[in-house]
């Protein structure tokens, strides 16, 4: 079965084992700072502000009994601390060569020169689908200028995915299909990730669910800078 973690859909970096494999049903409690408890919507919605962070997940089998929030980490942390020491700032991103749906060959070596924006998902991941409105708005907010790509792996193959767009309208990133190979190029370990290299491919943001674009747009902002 795909790897789909409740810390790629939060934002959490990390959980215990049974919570990695867990999910969200009508039975889980959300509760606040302060124990106050919260709705569902209540509860992502203080997620996207980028000030908190889920903590104290507790699940039973598969399903979470409850998550709490906690003040997140500062953008200066977030800034310093890649997911993975694989993924470890400031250090080169492994080459690659990729064809997209659109019979576009990109390698990372003909796109030195410019910010990289690399998204992992996959049709079945609500997560991954959920954050997409948001991660186009980014993409358009660059569009018509060349100086930042917007490229996704996604596991599914060819013709799931073009059907999947043709019906949800794609989100600005170009896409490559049956990339898990990819995936564990990179050790991506939770669905959605999205990773940002600088001009000279390197690491510089590394975060699960990016449904709050805040550090995603400031990372870009710092790659484009000379």
């Amino acid at each position: 079965m795909r790897p789909f973690l409740l810390a790629s859909a939060l934002g959490l970096l990390t959980l215990t084992a049974t919570a990695q494999r867990a999910s969200i049903n009508r039975k889980t409690v959300f509760t606040d700072v302060d124990g106050r408890v919260l709705s569902k919507d209540e509860y992502k919605a203080k997620l996207r502000t980028g000030q908190f962070k889920v903590y104290n997940p507790q699940a039973e089998g598969k399903s979470f009994v409850s998550l709490s929030l906690q003040p997140a980490d500062t953008p200066d942390a977030v800034r310093l601390k890649a997911l993975t020491p694989l993924r470890a700032f400031n250090t080169a991103a492994p080459s690659f060569t990729a064809t997209d749906l659109q019979g576009r060959t990109l390698t990372l070596e003909t796109l030195r020169g410019k910010v990289v924006v690399l998204n992992f998902w996959f049709v079945n991941c609500p997560y991954c689908l959920e954050e997409m409105p948001n991660l186009k708005r980014v993409v358009t907010s660059y569009q018509p200028q060349d100086s930042v790509v917007f490229l996704s792996f996604a596991l599914d193959k060819p013709e799931r995915l073009k059907k999947f767009l043709e019906q949800r309208g794609d989100f600005g990133f170009a896409v490559v299909p049956e990339a898990k190979s990819f995936a564990q190029q990179f050790a991506i370990a939770g669905y959605p990730t999205t990773i940002v290299l600088n001009k000279q491919g390197q690491y510089i943001y590394d975060q699960e669910y990016t449904d709050n674009t805040v550090r995603l747009e400031e990372a870009i902002r710092r790659g484009l800078q000379p």
